[in-house]
């Protein structure tokens, strides 16, 4: 995923009557799911919620699982990945983003529900959420980490993009499930924390290579000329 793709000006008819209608399915999913959890939530309950049949739901999700998982994911595509110049102010747009979603109690909720479901269920819940919701939060920092080694700001060798998205995503989502909210102030620490990690790497890099200048190409002495005769 780059940046949120924009919608197309040409809609077949009867696609805003489809899309309004699971807004209002997803949306309901999200409240079924933060109130009761994935175990207790049912196609019944989120019908009702949204107001329409449960075939509705079955012809596009085949389970509560698909349709919990795909409810929470879909919220972060809202999440537009702009250029805003430098490594660290995309990363401070899409942490905010992402904070200020989970700070809805719906979303916050549905996303704390999925990850104790999948602690219970890692191969069954654990793995689609791996798939769909871990794909696309990773996919936010690889976007940002791409443009940036496009700019020249950093060099591909020096991120390991799912180790970075691993520490952005697990540091908001343990502040908005554990902690306490990711305010302003949590977002501008961890932006200074990872800015100062990456200093560190670039002086220490620069540091290298002023050692292997001054050491100078190898050389290896050739043996001494045996005397003849």
């Amino acid at each position: 995923m780059t940046t949120r793709a924009r919608h197309s000006r040409h809609r077949r008819p009867g696609r805003p009557r489809e899309e309004s209608t699971e807004q209002a399915i997803t949306a309901a999913a999200r409240q079924v799911l933060a109130d009761k959890g994935v175990a207790r939530m049912s196609m019944e309950h989120v019908a009702a919620k949204a107001g329409v049949a449960k075939s509705t739901l079955y012809r596009r999700w085949p389970s509560k699982v698909e349709l919990a998982v795909h409810a929470v994911a879909v919220t972060f595509d809202d999440i537009e990945v702009g250029d805003h110049g430098s490594l660290a102010a995309d990363m401070r747009s899409g942490i905010e983003e992402a904070a200020s979603l989970l700070r809805d109690p719906s979303t916050g909720g549905a996303y704390a529900a999925l990850l104790a479901e999948s602690a219970r269920d890692p191969e069954g819940v654990g793995r689609q959420v791996r798939e769909s919701l871990s794909t696309r939060l990773h996919a936010l920092v690889a976007t940002s980490v791409s443009r940036a080694i496009d700019r020249g700001e950093i060099a591909p060798e020096m991120v390991d993009v799912d180790l970075l998205a691993d520490v952005v995503v697990g540091s908001v989502m343990h502040r908005s499930l554990v902690t306490g909210v990711p305010d302003e102030a949590f977002v501008d620490g961890l932006i200074e924390l990872l800015a100062d990690v990456a200093y560190a790497r670039l002086h220490r890099a620069a540091r290298l290579q002023r050692v292997a200048r001054a050491a100078g190409p190898a050389t290896w002495a050739e043996p001494a000329a045996q005397p003849s005769g």
